[in-house]
């Protein structure tokens, strides 16, 4: 067999010098032998890297080849092979010489475990390890600066090498750091005090989150296995719902850690290899930590192998969503760990992620209602006097649990600059984004667009109407509030027909023809947002078409990416025509239903651009229960 030189050597520093040091004194016995696994527990998992350059270098330090480019010595994470069987063998079965690294004796899968001739225990670098290095670069430590060296990880002391640092200056650099370094780690958060039982406005995530305490505490005491416990949760809602605030408080009440990883913290180590390591370095933290909740901030940054059109782009894709797949369900299992996702879009996450297993459930988290804003501000602010908060609880209406936070540090802020011993109603009054009145033209367009929806819910599915809202005004300096809202009901069943469809349609696209009725026109409200009527009504047709066999076929497509229904009709001139011709029909339909009812449109939208709400009774007693247009409305028919 011929070898081959692959690339040099790199350059060598006290760090690495330490790490080789270390590495031939608990491999002595195998460096003359030809076949050999040796796996090596580390003390420190932070220094993996700097071990496996150590071993490559003693091992094998041309990096040598054979004519097909195959190597002939692996150096490795255990945690990093997750064949089993054949497919282990056929993988790694030509390697001659092989050093695998681990810091838990789960990383080592059943398999694997019969490849390996020995297992060995490393112990830490000694101060006389960094002596005898420094002297190998013809510098000098002390006795003292040795044995401070010796209590480091190697991972820091390599970090705080530079080319033209001497050795004392490294060890001052390093005490600086340590003595300042109170910042959080990026993988183990330890969070405040604050437990869910605790927090408000977090609804069925709530539920979820205080059943798990309860089976992780009966977990802990031997009543019942692993098997009976979730093994995760989707967390999706607006961004400021506070989804990470909650996995901090759940970790509190259950009394385990907090890991934390994201897409984002993996690929800043560098290429796919360096991901796919880090995203396994931190699940092996979660497992050394067991019991252990690991938070995966925006879920959703991983993607979708559906949208794949085999790029090299999509292939890094695929090999990331298929790491992070081992690493939610892997062979071995995934005992003692809960992960929880958190992402603001559902639909761009590759629904592998989301099967039993793995994050087995989706939870949405959504904007606090009236009495959990009250909650919210009232936790900030525990010791304020706020009065009933009606003007605060009426002026956030939208606001997420992150704005509400930010107000109440401004209020703490204000009261600070009176002089206050606490914050009082006028604090808040006071720091309260401004609000810009609608003039009463905008209010009448506003209540014309909103009982335009309300009358043609009315008609269609009379008993799903609950109350129609407009706003007097918009606040400004703060995120997305709602301006005007007609609620409705369980809008779309889980039995939902063509019919029902057809009429959801109709009701949403009833808002831009009462405008056109009254005005001639309409505003922008109607689109320019995910969330906005049109792309609502466009979603929906387009479902119909190719989702639920309501069109011209029985074929279905899903689409892909963050935006899969639009995906659709983007590659689809024929589904584009067939959406346009639903949206029509539905269009004109809602027209017609709001022309027989003129008179009442114009009342209402009145009466609503003075009250600012009405309530669905009020929409059904102005509306007459029966029309020659064949859309009476039917009394009797709520619930």
């Amino acid at each position: 067999m011929t070898f081959l030189p692959t690339r040099a050597k790199p350059a060598q520093n006290l760090a690495t010098i330490v790490a080789a040091m270390v590495i031939r004194s608990i491999i002595r016995p195998f460096l003359t032998a030809s076949n050999f696994v040796v796996a090596i527990m580390l003390p420190n998992a932070d220094d993996v890297e700097l071990y496996e350059l150590a071993a490559r270098q003693l091992l094998d330090p041309d990096h040598l080849v054979d004519r097909d480019g195959k190597m002939s010595v692996l150096v490795d994470e255990a945690s990093d092979i997750t064949q089993n069987g054949w497919a282990l063998i056929e993988k790694y079965g030509h390697f001659r010489r092989v050093i695998l690294f681990y810091t838990d004796e789960g990383e080592i899968s059943a398999d694997l475990g019969l490849t390996i001739d020995h297992r060995m225990v490393m112990a830490p670098p000694r101060p006389a390890h960094f002596k005898a290095a420094a002297m190998m670069l013809g510098q000098h430590i002390t006795d003292a600066d040795a044995a401070y060296l010796a209590s480091k990880g190697l991972k820091e002391v390599r970090l705080a090498i530079r080319p033209s640092r001497p050795l004392h200056r490294l060890v001052r650099q390093l005490k600086v750091a340590s003595g300042r370094d109170d910042k959080p780690s990026q993988r183990r958060s330890e969070p405040a005090s604050v437990r869910l039982e605790e927090l408000a406005g977090y609804g069925q995530a709530k539920v979820w989150g205080l059943q798990l305490a309860k089976d992780i505490a009966s977990w802990k005491r031997g009543d019942i296995k692993w098997t009976d416990v979730d093994r995760g949760i989707l967390l999706c809602g607006p961004p400021g719902t506070g989804k990470t605030t909650y996995a901090r408080a759940l970790a509190n009440t259950c009394g385990i850690p907090l890991i934390l990883g994201s897409a984002a913290a993996w690929q800043e180590k560098g290429h796919l290899g360096d991901m796919l390591k880090a995203m396994r370095k931190t699940f092996r933290e979660a497992r050394t930590a067991r019991p252990a909740i690991l938070f995966l901030d925006e879920f959703d940054s991983f993607g979708d192998r559906r949208s794949a059109h085999d790029t090299s782009n999509d292939d890094y894709k695929r090999q990331v969503i298929n790491g992070l797949l081992e690493c939610l369900d892997p062979a071995d299992g995934r005992e003692g760990v809960v992960v929880i996702g958190a992402t603001n879009n559902v639909g761009a996450i590759d629904p592998a992620l989301l099967r039993p297993g793995r994050l087995e459930r989706i939870v949405e988290i959504p904007l606090p209602d009236a009495e959990a804003r009250k909650a919210i501000i009232q936790y900030h602010l525990p010791d304020a006097s706020l009065g009933d908060l009606g003007q605060f609880v009426k002026a956030s209406e939208g606001w997420s649990g992150a704005e509400i936070e930010k107000v109440a540090r401004d209020a703490r802020r204000a009261a600070r600059n009176r002089n206050g011993a606490s914050v009082t109603e006028e604090d808040l009054i006071e720091v309260m984004p401004p609000v810009v009145s609608f003039t009463q033209a905008e209010r009448f367009r506003l209540a014309v667009h909103e009982v335009g929806h309300a009358i043609v819910g009315i008609v269609l599915q009379p008993a799903s109407l609950v109350k129609v809202t407009i706003s007097s005004g918009r606040r400004v300096g703060i995120g997305w509030t709602p301006i005007g809202t007609t609620m409705f009901n369980n809008p779309l069943s889980a039995l939902a027909t063509a019919k029902h469809f057809a009429d959801r349609i109709a009701i949403n696209l009833a808002g831009m023809a009462a405008e056109r009725i009254v005005f001639g026109d309409h505003g922008t409200g109607a689109g320019g947002d995910e969330g906005a009527d049109l792309s609502i009504a466009n979603d929906l047709a387009t479902m119909m078409e190719r989702s639920f066999g309501f069109g011209d076929g029985l074929l279905t497509d899903m689409g892909s990416g963050r935006r899969p229904l639009e995906s659709l009709r983007l590659v689809d001139r024929h589904l584009q025509d067939l959406v346009r011709q639903r949206l029509d029909a539905e269009f004109q339909r809602a027209t017609d239903i709001l022309m027989a009812r003129r008179n009442e449109l114009g009342q209402l939208a009145s009466r609503l651009s003075e009250t600012l709400e009405l309530s669905a009774e009020d929409v059904l007693d102005a509306c007459s229960p029966s029309r020659d247009d064949g859309y009476g409305v039917q009394q009797g028919t709520r619930s």
